[in-house]
Order: structure tokens, then sequence, then C-alpha cells
């Protein structure tokens, strides 16, 4: 697909829109402005001034994807409400390609927005904080992998009701580790089920090829009087994904429950909602990759089982006063608490040696180990939100607390027949971590055509280890490397940000943003210590020390855009450009050598780094320019950014290709049934950094696959999705997923494995009452 094709079709789409007239928000349908799916261009965006507003009214880039959007696409898993979108990606860690690292396979470790991954990306459930990623397991924790096949995939894609995306910089707003962007989900409310009436529910049951997986889903909510309750419950069992080469994936199942509970009561002017969750994911995978590698520690079994689990209990209260003489128009707050808990078991056995076609007796070798992290926080927050003026200006003014403490704890042990005294390996402090934030904006709307919004957070943040008797005899065990145990971190930031936007007409804005990011150390990062085995140039290994002298990573963001909307569709474009230092990255080398002449690594904060590019992309509705093409829609997304690690001249790995996605569909008028054609085109990796991995990274060729989905709802109460993805059999590689897992193996951990999934199909039949 070449670039004049793109822009050319693209500023068709712009021309056409900047003669629109603005559409009825409750009449048409339409896609995002990142070529995803959504149905209605009146939709409201919250995640970008945390304020409901139009998509043509909220200034910078957003993604948005509802329940009814996932299931037109087939989401089998959490990735899928990004699939489209050319900036968005979600890594999958296929690892365990070496016997050492059996447990690795940590699935979707992090979301990459523009490049931005792991730690840099905030992600929140309902308003509350996510677990952090943690690394300090990983043989390859300086590539980005998880540990000790943890990622950050605590969910199941059904419960969740809407999901969006603030792409660039948004500590201004949610502090820090929004340095990259944010992603919001959410679950539903019981008027989703109720839709007016006093009692409503659903069934739903799916099947998806790519991973022969079946999901269920059933619930229900009614109401009495002023008060509502729902029920849902989601369950998933599956096996490994499928791939798309000659070497099959290792052997997987897993199994996920997910219960959520909300009640709401509305007195007067006051609405209380509460809500609990449960969530819980088995899974085992016979690693069997890592047995038959290029350095096959355990070369008879690797086994793993995994166990991921979080709870959650939260209160809201809503103060809407009806009186005009109010100090404020709306008062949101919420109480909450959440653990969120992983474990990941191994168990392998090796071989014994022979000499002379004899094995030698008690040369054999068997290893157990345990991996944990538990991640509790309890946190509370309050938005105030206020209108006045009048005239030619008004202002919507927002101020805003959020108050957290998270306590995170790793608990690592180990039974190695080959070394019986090594028990311990944990690998961080148990700490607290103290959030306090405070957050001011007001959108300044002057003559109904100019919008100045500034905001501003100050936020302190303090880190206090804990540490137990095992992380303190890990210490002492680095010999001439031990040092007294962590101190404590605190940090005072102030978050500016600026959004300038122009409408001189209603149904078009142009707009600047810029928005400066923190990212606070992790209470991991803090206390990191671990081992690693033989590798690369040094025979002898490595071990990771400590580092209390880190400080805040920071980013200034930059965006300049277009919107327009109207009858025919919608358009955006815009580029961006962010610059970070002070960098945080692990496995840093410091020059020294210890007693057994392993490498000491570390964690520091490193030089500076910059991002930047562009995305465009938009729809037409042909029923504007003809009623015989009512319900036709086409439309294309494209989007390429560009990393570059300022220090070191070199690229980052992290980035992803450049992406184009395209699509022709129709959807009935009267709602009854639709069909879209979608196509994905990535360009070949050719920006990479090798001096990150022991050899030459493998380079993804670019690949193009053609997607077909379809939907009919027979009835008003039933509805049957069904998908057909990759209808080419394209054999292609996510560089997020292969450019993990290489470690001390190089590029040879690349395989026909880690392909992605060949030709599958989806179906989906939801019965609601």
């Amino acid at each position: 697909m070449s670039r004049s094709i793109v822009f050319q079709v693209t500023f068709a789409i712009g021309m056409a829109l900047q003669s629109a007239p603005a559409a009825d928000p409750e009449e048409v349908s339409a896609a995002g402005d990142d070529g995803s799916v959504v149905h209605d261009l009146g939709e409201l965006i919250v995640v970008g001034t945390r304020t409901e507003q139009r998509w043509i009214d909220a200034s910078g880039t957003t993604l948005r994807a509802d329940s009814e959007d996932l299931l037109r696409t087939g989401s089998q898993d959490l990735s899928g409400f990004a699939k489209y979108d050319p900036t968005v990606s979600l890594p999958f860690d296929f690892s365990s390609g070496d016997g050492a690292f059996g447990y690795g396979q940590s699935g979707y470790g992090s979301i990459n927005i523009r490049g931005a991954e792991g730690n840099r990306i905030a992600i929140e459930l309902d308003g509350i904080r996510q677990p952090p990623q943690y690394v300090s397991t990983s043989f390859d924790m300086g590539s980005g992998d998880g540990a000790g096949g943890i990622g950050r995939d605590y969910f199941d894609p059904a419960m969740f009701d809407l999901v969006e995306v603030l792409k660039g910089g948004a500590s201004a707003l949610y502090g820090s580790d929004a340095l990259g962007g944010v992603v919001a989900f959410s679950t539903p409310d019981p008027e989703t089920m109720l839709t007016g009436r006093n009692a409503g529910g659903l069934v739903r049951l799916q099947y998806f090829s790519a991973n022969e997986s079946i999901a269920g889903q059933v619930g229900g909510a009614v109401k009495a009087g002023n008060t509502s309750v729902m029920l849902l419950y989601a369950g998933r069992h599956g096996e490994e994904t499928a791939n798309n080469g000659v070497e099959p994936p290792n052997p997987a199942d897993f199994t996920s429950n997910s219960a959520l509970l909300k009640a709401e009561h509305v007195q007067g002017d006051h609405t209380f909602r509460l809500a609990l969750e449960l969530f819980e994911r088995e899974a085992f995978t016979d690693v069997r990759s890592a047995a038959t590698s290029d350095f096959p520690v355990f070369d008879r079994y690797v086994l793993n089982n995994q166990l991921l689990d979080r709870q959650r209990a939260s209160l809201k209260w809503q103060w809407t006063p009806q009186s005009e003489s109010a100090w404020v128009d709306q008062l949101d707050s919420h109480a909450y608490w959440q653990h969120a808990g992983t474990v990941s078991e191994n168990d392998s056995a090796s071989s014994p040696l022979v000499i002379g076609g004899m094995p030698i007796p008690g040369t054999d070798r068997t290893r157990q180990q345990r991996i944990s992290f538990d991640t509790d926080i309890l946190g509370f927050s309050s938005v105030a939100r206020k209108e006045f003026g009048s005239g030619r200006v008004i202002h919507a003014g927002m101020a805003g607390l959020d108050f957290s403490i998270e306590s995170g704890a790793n608990r690592f042990t180990r039974l190695d027949s080959g070394a019986p005294q090594d028990v311990n390996r944990t690998s961080f402090a148990p700490t607290d971590t103290t959030r306090t934030g405070f957050f001011l904006q007001d959108e300044i709307k002057v003559d109904e055509k100019w919008f100045i919004t500034p905001g501003l957070r100050m936020d302190w943040q303090e880190i206090t280890p804990d540490p137990d008797q095992a992380y303190l005899d890990r210490l002492a065990s680095l010999g001439r490397f031990g040092q007294e145990p962590p101190t404590d971190y605190d940090n005072f930031s102030v978050s500016p940000r600026l959004n300038l936007a122009w409408k001189p007409t209603e149904t078009m804005q142009w707009y600047g943003t810029y928005a400066h990011g923190v990212r606070n150390p992790s209470a991991e990062e803090l206390s990191m210590i671990f081992d690693h085995p033989p590798s690369g140039g040094n025979p002898a290994g490595s071990l990771t020390v400590p580092n209390t002298s880190l400080q805040e990573e920071q980013s200034d963001a930059f965006e300049l855009g277009f919107k327009s909307e109207g009858d025919a569709g919608r358009f955006q474009a815009s580029v961006f450009y962010t610059r970070y230092r002070d960098f945080i990255e692990n496995g840093v080398p410091t020059g020294e050598l210890d007693d057994e002449g392993r490498d000491i690594v570390t964690t520091m904060n490193r030089g500076e780094a910059e991002i930047y590019g562009f995305e465009l992309g938009g729809m037409l509705e042909a029923g504007h320019f003809h009623d015989r093409l009512r319900g036709w829609q086409i439309g294309m997304s494209t989007g390429k950014s560009i990393g570059n690690n300022l220090t070191d001249d070199v690229p980052l790995n992290s980035v992803e290709p450049w992406k184009t996605a395209g699509f022709f569909g129709y959807e009935d008028p009267e709602g009854r049934f639709g069909a879209r054609l979608s196509g994905i085109y990535s360009a070949a990796v050719t920006r990479v950094d090798d001096t990150t991995n022991q050899g030459t990274f493998f380079r993804p060729p670019s690949w193009f696959t053609l997607d077909l989905a379809a939907w009919w709802e027979p009835s008003e109460t039933v509805a049957i999705h069904a998908g057909f993805n990759n209808i080419l059999d394209e054999k292609y590689w996510s560089w997020g997923s292969v450019r993990r897992g290489n470690g001390h193996l190089g590029g040879s951990a690349t395989t026909d494995r880690s392909t992605a999934p060949g030709r599958n199909f989806s179906l989906s039949v939801t019965k609601t009452f």
C-alpha cells in the first residue's frame, strides 16, 4: 500500500467532511478516528479530560471501543480492543525459548502506545490503578519481558463495557506512570442491562478457533424503586493459541472465572454505587520449547502452572445538587480496595550425564520453584466540577484529589538438586507506596469557537521499604556489593498541561496540546536483586544489585491535530513529538565484577530518548452522497512512530513498524445485520538496536491480513456475531512479540513457534431478556 494512496484517500475524506453538516448523534453510525468500530458520532470521550465530551470537542487522539465493538471484532483476549489501531498494540510474550527461562510465557505483559509501554502506561479499571509490570525475576528484563510468567492481564474482556485509550503524556490528570498514555477499562452498570426497564439480562456463548476456547456470560439486573442490582458472570476455557508455522506452540490450557456485582441507589441529589468483583485464571503450559532449545538446561520436561487472581470492592458517591446556588455542579467520590496476586510454579528435570554411552548416576537434575507477586491497594479519589461565567466566556472548572496506599511483595523460592542451598531468591523488599495527588483543570470557552484548557497536577509519592528476613539474607549474599537496606524514597512533582483548540464551525476542530509527564521508580526498581546464569560474553553470568538513588523519569509531549465530523463520517489527522529524559533502564552494566567474576548490573536513570510520528484516518458514510448507498461505509487509518535513544544514538526497539488498517462494510439502516471486510498492513521491521540482545534480532518482514466480520439480529433479543480472521492464511510475526524472550539465546529463540495464528474463526450468540 503506497503512501500516496493513503494520503489521497484520507485527504479526500477530510475535504468531504469540511462541508458536511453536523450529524444527529442519535441517528448516525460511524467508525472511530483510529479506524476502530463505533456506532455513534455523538459518542462521549471521558479519558482525555476526565469529563464527558463529544468526540469532536475532545482535543487529542483517543481510541474507544465498547462491548459491541469487541463482539464485532471477535475479541478472544485482552488485545482485541486495539486490533485495528495503528499505534496501540499488546505485545504477547511467547518466550520460554531457553531452558533457564521456562517460566517466561507471561502473555500480555504490557500495552504499547506509540512506542511507550510497561509501567510508562497507566492502566485503570473503573478508576482503580492496576498492578505494575514486574521484571525482577526475568532473565530478559532489559528487553521488556515479564517476570515468572506474570503480565498485566488480570481481565476477562467479556466484562468490559468500554475501553478508552488516551495517547501521549497524561500525568497532569492521572499522575505518575501516565508518561506515555492511559488505558481506562470500564465494567457495565445495572442500567446497561435494564435499558429503562425494571428487569433485564443476557446469556452469551462464544467459540474461538484460534485457541479452541469456549466462553460464556450470564447476567441479570433488577430495579425496585430507586435501587437497582446487577450480577454478571463470565467463564472461559481454552488451549494454547495456534500459530502458523511448522513448529507447534507449547501445549497449554487455561480456565478463567469472573464475577461482578453492582448495586446502585438514588436518593434525591445523591447516587451511591457499590461494586464487588472477583477474577481468577489458572493456566498450565508444557514448555517443550525450553526442553528442546539450543540452551537445554532441562531436557526431560519443563512444566509451568500459573494462577492470577484479583478481587476488589469499591463505593462511589455522586452528588448532583439541583440548586443553582450550590458551590459545585457535580461531586464524584470513590473509595476502593483491590488485591491482585500472581503465582507461577515451575517443575523441571534434566537427563543424567552420559559418558561412554553410560548414564552417570546422580548427575540428573531437578528443579522446583515458586514465584509470587502480591499487590494490594487502598485508595480514595474525589473530583468536583463547576461551570461558571456568562456571555462570551464560559468556564468549566474541575478540581480533584487522589490518594492511595499500595503494598507490593514478592517471594521466589527454588529447590534445585544441582544447588541445594539455593532456596531464597526474593527479588525485592516488601514495600508500601503512598501516592497523593491534587489536580486542577479549567476549560475556557470563548465565543463558542476558542477553547483554552490549562491543567496542573501536583503529586507527592513516598516509597517505604520494609525488608523482611528473606530480603536481608539476599542482600547479605551480595558480598562486597552488599549495602544497607534500601531507604525511603520521596518525591514531589508538578505536571502541567495545556490544550488550545479552535472550532471555526461545529463540525471542525484544530487543536494543539502540551503535557509534561512523570514516572517515579517502582518499589521493585529501587531494591531489585537477581542472579543471572552464564550468558553472552561472560561465562560467569551477572548479578543485579539495588540502586536506591533513582530519580523520576520525565517527558514533554506535543501534538497538533485536526478533526472533522458530519453526516459524511469523520476524519482526524495529527502529528506528535515526545522528548523523554532520565529513562529508568534495568540490567545496566556498572563495569565491575564480583568475586566470582560475574558482571555487576543495576537499574539506572540513563540519558534521553524521543518518539515522534503521525496518525491520520477516518471513515465515509456513502449514503451521504447517494440514498442508494445508504449503509455502506469505507474507512482507513494509518500511523507511524519513530523512536530514538538519543544517548546511544540507536533506535528504540519498543516502537512498532508503520501500520495501516482499512475496511469496507455495510450496516443495515434498520440495525438488523451488517458485515465488514478489514485489512491490516504492517511494514517490515528495519530500525533495530541489536546491542540489547545477545545476537542479532530477527526482523519480521512486512505482512498483510484480511478479516471478515458479520452480525445478524434475527429478533430484538437475539444477536449472532461471526468472524473469519486471516482469510489469506498469511504467515507473519508481530514485532512486539518476537523482540521478547531472545535473551542469552540471541535470535535463535525466534522460530515458527512465535508466528501469529493462521486462518481462524469465531462465533458468538447472545440472547437478551
